[in-house]
C-alpha cells in the first residue's frame, strides 16, 4: 500500500508546482463530475494540460491523487478551524459549537460530490495513524476554544469532550454525504448543535460508574 499511494517526487520549483496544482484540480474535477472509476490518470493528465508521464512523476497513481486531495482538505480545515475560533473566543459555549459544526459542514459542502469519493476511498488510502493525528489534531483546537470560551464547560475532561465533539460531528457528516445527500443540509446542522450543546452543559451524575448486576 505504502508504494501504491507514495507521491513520487515532490515539486520545487515554481513550474512544478503549477504543475501539480493543474493535476489535482484537475482530479478534483474528474473525481466529482465522473466517479473515480470511471477516471483514468490519462484523462486527468489531458484535463491539466500535462503529458501522463508528468503526472507519474509526482502520483503514482489515482489512490496517490486521492490520499493527496483527503491531505489537502484536512489542511484546509486546519486554517478554518484556527481563524473560525479565534473569532469566537470568550463568546460562551454555543459560539465554539456553532463555529465547529458550520466550519465543517460548509468545508464539505464547497464539494459534496467530491467530498463523497474522497469518504468512498478514505479507509483504504489513508494511513490509519495520519487519520488519528489529523482527529488529534482537530480535537486539541476544539480543547483551546472550550477552554476560552468564557463558559464554565460541565464536562469533567474537556479534552475527552472535545474528542467526542470532533468524533460526533464528523461521523455524522461523513455519514449524510456518504449515504444520503438530503441529510447534509440546515436540519442536521441543527440537530447537531442542539445535541453537543446539551452535552457540554450537562452536569455530572452524582454516581457515573456503571455496576454489573450479580447474578
Amino acid at each position: 500500500m505504502t508504494s501504491q499511494i507514495a507521491v513520487r517526487r515532490r515539486p520545487r520549483q515554481s513550474r512544478s508546482v503549477m504543475t501539480v496544482d493543474a493535476i489535482l484540480e484537475a482530479a478534483r474535477t474528474l473525481f466529482a463530475r465522473d466517479g473515480f472509476e470511471a477516471t483514468s490518470t490519462t484523462r486527468i493528465a489531458d484535463a491539466a494540460g500535462v503529458s501522463v508521464g508528468s503526472l507519474y512523476e509526482y502520483f503514482t497513481s489515482k489512490d496517490a491523487l486521492i490520499a493527496k486531495l483527503i491531505k489537502c482538505h484536512c489542511e484546509h480545515l486546519m486554517n478554518l478551524y484556527g481563524k473560525a475560533f479565534q473569532a469566537v473566543e470568550g463568546k460562551g459555549i454555543d459560539a465554539v459549537v456553532d463555529t465547529w459544526v458550520d466550519t465543517t459542514a460548509d468545508a464539505y459542502a464547497e464539494n459534496v460530490a467530491l467530498q463523497r469519493v474522497l469518504l468512498e476511498h478514505m479507509g483504504r488510502v489513508s494511513r490509519l495513524h495520519h487519520m488519528k493525528r489529523v482527529s488529534l489534531a482537530f480535537t486539541d483546537l476544539l480543547e483551546q476554544a472550550l477552554n476560552v470560551c468564557g463558559e464554565p464547560v460541565a464536562r469533567p475532561n474537556i479534552h475527552l469532550a472535545a474528542f467526542v465533539l470532533e468524533s460526533t460531528g464528523e461521523a455524522l457528516i461523513h455519514r449524510s454525504i456518504t449515504y444520503t445527500e438530503d441529510l447534509f443540509g440546515y436540519e442536521l446542522r441543527r440537530e447537531l448543535k442542539i445535541m453537543l450543546a446539551l452535552y457540554l452543559r450537562a452536569p455530572v451524575p452524582e454516581s457515573s460508574v456503571c455496576t454489573v448486576p450479580q447474578s
